[in-house]
């Protein structure tokens, strides 16, 4: 899936969509026209806003003992279930960020919801180490069976996480079919990003789709040997085996036979 940006405010750009505006009335004004219809494309003017600051699309991963855990908290719970994850800025590389431990926050849940339970809240943060919050800045939740469209409560949610933080989160919403919507936010640059992918790293740092496509090179698909088809015949209530039922066929032409010239004798004696 491709992934799309969008910016989380106009503010960068507001005064280049500003001068858009103007340049498109000064070409249209003197138009015999009883109205001027004045569209920006805004998407345009973020590329232009992206490529001028160099800003790089992030790159997301997740280690495997963060990972397992996550997919253990979303097939073992019937309900919504919620988690907050440390992540990593990999020094030298801005764009680079490891998703690497899991932790279940206190919370209320059914199923089609669940919410910070807050009169637990208090405890559970001050039970946090220094680093746990100074980089816990991924939020992920089940939606059971159901599609991962954040919702409504969802979105109010994440425009509140983000109020908490100047650099950026990570937002994840999963089932148990592991279908996902990630999100990546911004917020030094202003940019979301959708259909972000996160990918699994090993302990020794490889990715898990690199050692999968590696067995891919010794494991190849055993040649079947198709049977010739089965014939049919009026003796397969009898046996379904073709020469079986040839034999069979052949015995009881016989013993019709036999008893035809048996009746044969009979009537010549009488």
């Amino acid at each position: 899936m491709t992934v799309s940006k969008q910016l989380i405010t106009i503010d960068p750009i507001r005064e280049q969509i500003k001068q858009k505006l103007i340049e498109k009335y000064d070409t249209t004004i003197f138009m015999n026209t009883n109205a001027i219809d004045l569209k920006v494309d805004i998407r345009e003017l973020l590329e232009e806003y992206i490529a001028e600051k160099d800003i790089k699309t992030p790159q997301v991963f997740i280690t495997t003992n963060a990972y397992v855990k996550m997919r253990k908290l979303v097939e073992t719970n019937s309900m919504e279930i919620g988690w907050y994850g440390t992540v990593e800025r990999q020094p030298g590389l801005n764009n680079v960020y490891v998703i690497t431990d899991i932790i279940v926050y206190p919370q209320l849940v059914s199923g089609i919801t669940c919410t910070q339970d807050e009169d637990k809240l208090f405890d559970f943060e001050m039970s946090l180490t220094t680093e746990q919050v100074n980089t816990k800045r991924f939020h992920g939740h089940s939606h059971v069976n159901m599609a991962t469209g954040p919702s409504g409560v969802d979105e109010q949610f994440y425009q509140d996480l983000l109020t908490q933080v100047n650099d950026f989160f990570i937002i994840l919403v999963t089932n148990k079919k592991n279908e996902n919507t990630i999100r990546f936010y911004d917020k030094e640059n202003n940019i979301i990003y959708n259909n972000i992918e996160i990918n699994i790293l090993n302990e020794d740092g490889t990715l898990l789709d690199d050692w999968l496509d590696e067995t891919k090179e010794v494991v190849r698909t055993k040649a079947s040997i198709v049977p010739p088809a089965k014939q049919t015949s009026i003796f397969n209530d009898y046996d379904d085996d073709f020469y079986d039922s040839y034999f069979f066929a052949n015995k009881y032409y016989e013993s019709l036979q036999n008893n035809n010239k048996n009746k044969n004798k009979y009537k010549k004696g009488k």
